[in-house]
């Protein structure tokens, strides 16, 4: 449903603006979500706080969404609201609880007014909510088997109230992600300016070097893991390459303490450890996931995982890149 809208963008823009305030990003569980709250009395805090809000629905809540929609599509008929053939499991992931939409929930009607984003935000929480329940009871019906003892009834039941709820939420969800794109890109344009004009090259650079994670993980976000042929190798490559080369600038000025100290406000030794291991997950990950797809062999294997056990047991797929360029974005932020 995303298209290749620039996720990741948003979690720039937040790095950025954060910066300003030396206010750092907190995560919950999974990955990125929204921040501890700053003092709302500051207007760019207010914003930010609102922001995050709407950012933390679209880089955690709406690809569990998408991952489960996308069993659900390809497991039930539309037209019977019964699998489309028997199989000895069938596994439609439920959506759980989070904290996330009741942030953002909480967040919309507060000031100041993100004209963009404000009226997606109840479309979003009331489509959630209406999705949840009935979601894990078709979810625990299949994987319970009830289904041998009423021959499918509740499922053509729930079908279309779980269809309902899916179609509601991802329209909105997609809406969300372009105007979120659009906000990032002004924001974070007017931010990495604003630190080559001040002289400050380490924020521009690290700056630079999250924006190569955003352009390069941003297509994975509509990737299907059945699918990834359709990803245009030369370009990952391309973005990887130049995350890379970012990466290596950056190790290169962090090693002047006095700039550090200066443009970040960081006293304390080697203060970028975890950074850099996170860093090095996500290349890692990046070219796990290449050379998945360059082997037919292990490829097909990983397809049939996936299919009964779904992405989480995958040893190398697109929602690892995606994860790893999420807990950058969080270990970044937390420098602030």
């Amino acid at each position: 449903m995303k298209n290749t809208l620039l996720v990741l963008a948003a979690a720039l823009t937040i790095v950025s603006l954060q910066s300003c305030k030396e206010t750092p990003k907190t995560n919950d569980t999974t990955t990125t979500n929204t921040t501890e709250a700053m003092d709302a009395t500051d207007p760019k805090a207010a914003f930010i706080n609102k922001y995050n809000a709407y950012v933390g629905v679209w880089n955690t809540v709406s690809p569990r969404v998408e991952n489960s929609y996308s069993f659900f599509t390809r497991i039930i008929n539309p037209e019977t609201g019964t699998p489309f053939k028997e199989q000895d499991v069938y596994h439609i992931p439920p959506v759980p609880e989070t904290s996330v939409i009741s942030t953002l929930e909480k967040f919309t009607a507060e000031k100041p007014s993100i004209d963009e984003l404000d009226d997606l935000g109840p479309q979003l929480v009331k489509a959630y909510n209406d999705l949840q329940t009935p979601l894990e009871q078709l979810s625990d019906y299949y994987k319970n088997k009830s289904y041998l003892e009423d021959d499918f009834k509740k499922s053509k039941e729930l079908y279309p109230v779980v269809n309902k709820a899916f179609e509601q939420f991802l329209t909105a969800n997609e809406q969300l992600g372009g105007e979120i794109q659009k906000i990032d890109l002004r924001l974070s344009t007017e931010e990495l300016q604003a630190y080559k004009e001040e002289g400050l090259e380490l924020l521009y650079t690290r700056g630079m070097l999250l924006n190569s994670i955003k352009k390069h993980s941003a297509p994975l976000y509509s990737a299907v893991y059945d699918s990834y042929e359709e990803i245009d190798m030369d370009s990952y490559d391309k973005n990887l390459a130049e995350m890379i080369e970012h990466y290596t600038a950056f190790k290169a000025l962090a090693k002047d303490k006095e700039r550090v100290k200066k443009e970040m406000n960081i006293s304390r030794p080697s203060p970028f450890i975890i950074l850099y291991s996170n860093l090095d997950t996500y290349v890692r990950e990046s070219r796990n996931l290449k050379d998945l797809i360059k082997d037919p062999k292990d490829y097909a294997q990983m397809k049939s995982t996936v299919s009964r056990m779904g992405i989480n047991f995958a040893n190398s797929s697109h929602v690892k890149v995606i994860k790893a360029a999420e807990a950058v974005i969080n270990t970044s932020n937390s420098l602030n």
